[in-house]
């Protein structure tokens, strides 16, 4: 039997529901939005190095716009991915029901 790590299925699956809307959408990762996400998560985690090489990792991948990134930290199985995952600022870029959609899908996955 596998142990589902509940959390890091929940940020897979909504990373994956943003990386298929910016490319459905041609969303810049760019944007006002995104980049106070990212501030406010460096205001709300620790100043420890590995979580500042993070976050500049996520800055760079907003100021390329780099969805190639996107899309290996999204199929990423490692701690690194999950991470990323983890302190990702794209959430903005998903709607409330969106959201809503990818806790279902969590639903759906667990209950399987």
């Amino acid at each position: 039997m596998t142990v589902v790590n509940m959390k890091v299925t929940r940020q897979k699956l909504m990373q994956t529901a943003i990386l298929n809307k910016v490319e459905r959408e041609h969303l810049p990762l760019d944007t006002v939005r995104v980049r106070r996400s990212l501030q406010s998560v460096r205001e709300h985690v620790s100043r420890s190095p590995y979580f500042t090489d993070v976050l500049d990792r996520w800055e760079r991948i907003v100021e390329d716009n780099d969805v190639e990134t996107l899309r290996q930290i999204v199929e990423s199985d490692d701690e690194t991915g999950n991470e990323m995952r983890n302190l990702s600022p794209l959430h903005v870029l998903l709607t409330e029901d969106e959201r809503m959609q990818v806790l279902d899908d969590l639903r759906d996955v667990v209950l399987k």
